[in-house]
């Protein structure tokens, strides 16, 4: 079999969800960090800007849960398109095995085709031969 060539299409999808799972796991290393910083509140950059984001959308989340929640978008687009290339990928095989079958269907038979007329001029009941005994 032919190696496949990756569409352009593919690694775009591939891409975003690379994207996204990249996020996802920079704001959960900046959650871990900024929840285990050992200074004071107002020196904590991290917890500054979890707060800001959380005033801003009006969504209690921290940046460990909006991570979670990225790399679970990455891997649900990653998912989703392994699974259509793959059964597109099935279909080509299946249509490229069913054309060669069709291409080697005369080939291989010995089947002897007659004209309807030959047919026709043939004694339509067999004779019966007798055995001797």
């Amino acid at each position: 079999m032919k190696n496949r060539i990756v569409s352009g299409k593919e690694i775009a999808w591939y891409v975003v969800a690379g994207i996204f799972v990249m996020l996802g796991l920079t704001l959960m290393v900046f959650g871990i960090i900024g929840h285990h910083m050992n200074v004071a509140l107002d020196d904590n950059f991290i917890k500054q800007a979890e707060d800001s984001l959380v005033n801003a959308i009006k969504v209690p989340f921290d940046f460990r849960i909006w991570g979670i929640m990225f790399v679970l978008l990455g891997a649900i687009i990653t998912i989703i398109t392994l699974n259509f290339n793959a059964k597109k990928t099935d279909r080509e095989i299946e249509r490229t095995v069913r054309r060669q079958q069709r291409l080697n269907a005369g080939m291989d038979t010995k089947i002897e085709v007659k004209s309807a007329v030959k047919i026709i001029e043939e004694n339509p009941t067999p004779e019966i031969i007798e055995e001797k005994k």
